[in-house]
């Protein structure tokens, strides 16, 4: 009995001792947890009720010319933040209707980014509610007034399809890109958005204390605070006179323009029009003045120079041409009887001479822009040929220019023709009219800047691109952005040879004389693009000089009519301005000599081809 009374004491005494040790145990774990592990979450706790971290936003990077011309800067601006935790639902209820903001989304917003980080949640905000903030202070605890900018152009820059605009990050963005906060300004299409991390700079912080009422008594440690980092510079490859010339071509017209450095691919002028006024979407943005852009008939909003999609016309008719000459269907003399129209099946097709342009060969087929020599010639080549060039050079794809929202266009093959028609649903009417630029074939104003370049230099091409350089604000230096280059593989030489002679001819009393800059040898190719919603759409793409390459240009001009009528004057001027620094006196008016017969106004100068006279035979090629 007396054995029994001892285990039994020992048993509780065990039990006591168990217990006491893991209390304790469980004592040193939890201080541990609280003082070891997850000190830093605690530690911010109790900073986020005596301190208040405040963001210091950045100097936007500057956007300058060639010639370092500022064209988009930066001016002061005020913005209104929340403290999520501390801000009240009246207050709330105040700033939304001062701000004409949707306070269910406020408060959506509110309780998305809960906390004692400041919310932005209005900017550029108007001195007369700036003031009315600061002096009713204590009667909005959690209310924040915090410096900031917005975008600035100087008088005589607009542009807006190349600098585009900044704007409050959307849920998707910050998604996408973990480093912005609900609240920052990004950018959103143009330069500023593809060059957004490069603009934006870092935020730097400032911490300062508050009592319990949120009221700011001064600095928490000085040393503490990280000072904002400028955003990088951008340095664009244009000189701002020459694009401030090209858009004054398009005022009142529709269309684009897209010029190229074959040197470098450099972007020496962009135009869209119509387009807006820039400062119209810098700060604050009018709602009215917003609904005004969106709902315009003529979408000022859209860059044509890269987002609309043209049929080429007869600009196309040269990528027939090298197709058919590099793979050994033709040579330059083959020959086809234009009477001026084409008789397919039960159909008849018509040249845009309905007087006939004669027997010519690829040189004055090119110079006269034949549509019946195209219409033959692209029922011999066929639709996998026709096809296969046309991505090779380029079409179908992006160009990778530095903007964003690039649109690919539309070259069609068997298995598109297929799906859209069925299998017996299309007929080789629809590839005579790919021929020629017509049909479902679309192109963008860039793309056809790029084709440009690649004939003038023979297969050799670089990416387009607006940004030459940048001054980095971290590294303290200039940065030279890399220039990449391309080839076109699978086309020789002669071939180009050939096609570059007929685009010399073009302009030498051809369909585009009219382009012809006194005093420069160059090339060029006229089109008159079929509108089914109007009027005919003028083209005309160039390069100059001939010899040594350094410009490329493609113009559109939409419902212009003619190519050689009007496109083609239009980019003459620009070259002018662009060689000569002025537009030249208009030239002497002359008959339109493209109806070329088989004796041409103006004779051939086989020499120009070096090393392929037209007599090459079609093995050779």
């Amino acid at each position: 009995m007396r054995e029994l009374n001892q285990r039994a004491v020992t048993g509780r005494r065990n039990l006591i001792f168990g217990v006491i040790l893991f209390s304790f145990v469980f004592l040193i774990f939890g201080f541990v947890r609280l003082q070891v592990v997850n000190r830093d979450r605690y530690e911010q706790q109790s900073l986020n009720n005596t301190i208040r971290a405040i963001m210091i936003y950045p100097v936007r990077g500057l956007i300058k010319d060639r010639n370092q011309r500022i064209l988009v800067e930066n001016r002061p601006a005020f913005s209104v933040a929340v403290i999520p935790k501390t801000v009240s639902d009246s207050t709330l209820n105040y700033l939304a209707a001062r701000f004409d903001l949707d306070l269910t989304k406020l408060k959506q917003k509110i309780k998305r980014n809960f906390g004692f980080r400041p919310l932005v949640i209005a900017h550029d905000v108007p001195d007369e509610i700036l003031i009315e903030l600061e002096e009713r202070k204590l009667d909005f605890p959690g209310v924040l007034t915090l410096v900031d900018s917005k975008r600035y152009y100087p008088p005589g820059v607009r542009s807006p399809h190349i600098f585009g605009n900044i704007g409050e990050v959307s849920q998707v963005e910050q998604l996408v890109n973990p480093v912005y906060k609900a609240g920052d300004l990004v950018g959103k299409n143009g330069l500023e958005k593809n060059y957004d991390l490069v603009l934006r700079g870092t935020k730097g912080v400032r911490y300062l204390k508050v009592d319990a009422n949120g009221r700011e008594l001064g600095d928490y440690d000085p040393d503490r605070n990280l000072p904002p980092i400028h955003g990088n510079d951008l340095y664009l490859y244009m000189d701002y006179e020459l694009q401030s010339f090209a858009d004054s071509l398009f005022e009142d017209k529709r269309g684009a323009l897209v010029a190229l450095d074959t040197r470098t691919g450099g972007v020496l002028a962009l135009v869209s029009k119509p387009d807006y006024d820039p400062r119209l979407l810098s700060g604050r943005i009018n709602p009215n003045e917003w609904k005004k852009l969106v709902n315009n008939p003529d979408h000022p909003l859209f860059n044509r120079a890269l987002q609309s999609t043209y049929p080429p016309g007869s600009t196309y008719k040269l990528v027939a041409a090298i197709a058919a000459l590099q793979e050994n269907i033709i040579t330059p003399n083959w020959s086809a009887f234009c009477p001026g129209y084409f008789r397919l099946g039960r159909k008849i097709i018509h040249c845009w001479n309905k007087a006939g342009h004669g027997n010519i060969n690829l040189l004055q087929a090119i110079r006269g822009s034949c549509n019946v020599y195209f219409y033959q010639l692209g029922l011999k080549i066929g639709l996998p040929v026709w096809s296969k060039y046309s991505r090779k050079l380029g079409f179908g794809s992006l160009t990778g220019i530095d903007l964003p929202n690039e649109f690919p266009g539309l070259v069609p093959s068997i298995t598109y023709f297929n799906k859209v028609y069925g299998e017996h649903g299309w007929t080789k009417g629809n590839l005579a009219n790919l021929a020629i630029g017509q049909g479902e074939l679309l192109v963008t104003p860039v793309q056809m800047a790029v084709f440009t370049m690649i004939i003038a230099n023979k297969g050799l091409y670089h990416p387009p691109h607006l940004v030459d350089a940048m001054y980095d604000y971290t590294a303290h230096k200039m940065v030279k952005f890399p220039i990449k280059t391309n080839y076109v593989d699978g086309i020789s030489d002669r071939v180009y040879d050939v096609v570059r002679e007929g685009m010399r001819r073009v302009v030498d009393g051809g369909t585009g004389w009219r382009g012809k800059v006194r005093g420069i040898e160059m090339a060029g190719k006229t089109g008159t693009a079929q509108n089914p919603h109007g009027d005919d759409h003028a083209w005309f793409i160039s390069f100059a000089p001939f010899d040594k390459p350094e410009i490329a240009v493609a113009a559109i001009v939409e419902n212009g009519g003619s190519g050689g009528g009007v496109a083609a004057p239009l980019v003459r001027k620009f070259l002018e301005k662009y060689f000569y620094g002025r537009e030249l006196p208009r030239p002497v008016a002359k008959p339109d000599t493209s109806n070329v017969q088989e004796n041409p106004v103006a004779p051939f100068r086989t020499e120009s081809l070096n090393p392929m006279p037209i007599t090459l035979p079609v093995d050779s090629l």
